[in-house]
């Protein structure tokens, strides 16, 4: 079963995480990522962002449909527009930056919510960040799920960067994390793998992107994650 779940969780990494080798030619052109949202329509999961938020007792759900907020970017506040995205699979909602897109993957054996660039109206599929759950993620120790995570990028061609003991964890909200990289004759990706638990349910996020993209993509993936907010039931 754990060999199955593996070849399932690397095709989500395929299809959803890892274009790098074949995708960094049409990202060469990528615009800077310090530039605010364009006027380019953002895939969310079909919601009008129009529409005031549905009132009900789940506190995940009754959110306002779309915001302004503010991500310091190089170490200046920018104010951006935002919209919700309901993960029902992942039971969560948050809100995503609108120079951003979103997509939902699932299957039998797990689900995936994965969040591209998409600077300028111009998706880049190497910049990214990918939560995924699968059925053995329930009762999951966090140590399986980081092996199990270890696994999958291995097999998509990342290497493991060693960190020092003592490392403190790149986000709040890891329970143990690692870092990875993968490079090429004209690309560096580099990325962070995030272990974490809500209630029973244990995750793992790939966080991967060009090595200049990080001063400005990092900070939306930390404001994505600070604005989840759990559903109370399924």
């Amino acid at each position: 079963m754990k060999k199955i779940l593996l070849i399932l969780a690397a095709i989500f990494l395929v299809t959803g995480l890892s274009a790098c080798k074949g995708g960094q030619e049409e990202n060469q052109e990528s615009p800077p990522i310090s530039e605010k949202p364009s006027d380019n329509p953002k895939q969310t999961d079909g919601q009008d962002e129009d529409t005031p938020g549905e009132s009900v007792d789940d506190p995940a759900k009754d959110r306002p449909n779309t915001k302004t907020d503010i991500i310091i970017l190089e170490g200046m506040e920018e104010s951006f527009q935002f919209t919700l995205h309901h993960s029902q699979a992942l039971g969560f909602s948050t809100y995503i930056v609108d120079d951003m897109v979103v997509e939902e993957a699932s299957s039998g054996e797990g689900d995936a919510m994965i969040v591209f660039a998409n600077f300028a109206g111009k998706r880049n599929g190497d910049a990214k960040v990918q939560i995924f759950f699968n059925s053995e993620g329930t009762n999951a120790t966090i140590e399986e799920k980081k092996e199990f995570a270890r696994e999958v990028v291995i097999s998509n061609d990342f290497e493991i960067k060693q960190r020092s003991d003592n490392s403190p964890n790149r986000f709040d909200w890891s329970e143990v994390e690692f870092d990875i990289t993968q490079k090429g004759n004209n690309y560096s990706i580099l990325g962070t793998v995030s272990v974490f638990q809500h209630g029973d349910r244990v995750y793992y996020a790939i966080v991967q992107y060009p090595e200049d993209y990080e001063e400005g993509f990092i900070p939306r993936v930390v404001k994505m994650f600070d604005d989840i907010v759990w559903y109370e039931g399924p």
